[in-house]
């Protein structure tokens, strides 16, 4: 999660403000629904392209290994090699 911190002049506030309690929520919940609404909007326009066979079998055996607990993450070089 990302914490993200704004400043907004006094007149954006209001009408922000202005604009959140017509819909019943505060303002910091408000803005959070405006960010979700554009990011929702940007995804749609993001293409995506099918994987080639042979990507999608070593990811799906990628993905069972997971899951049987033959892969794990490690966050570091260092935790790899303890």
């Amino acid at each position: 999660m990302t914490k993200l911190q704004i400043a907004l002049t006094d007149q954006e506030a209001d009408f922000l403000t202005f604009q959140a309690v017509n819909l019943g929520y505060s303002l910091t919940r408000y803005v959070k629904f405006l960010i979700g609404q554009k990011a929702a909007e940007v995804s749609e326009s993001i293409p995506t392209f099918r994987m080639s066979d042979k990507l999608e079998k070593n990811t799906q055996e990628a993905i069972e290994d997971y899951n049987q607990g033959k892969i794990y993450s490690v966050n570091s070089l260092q935790e790899l090699y303890q």
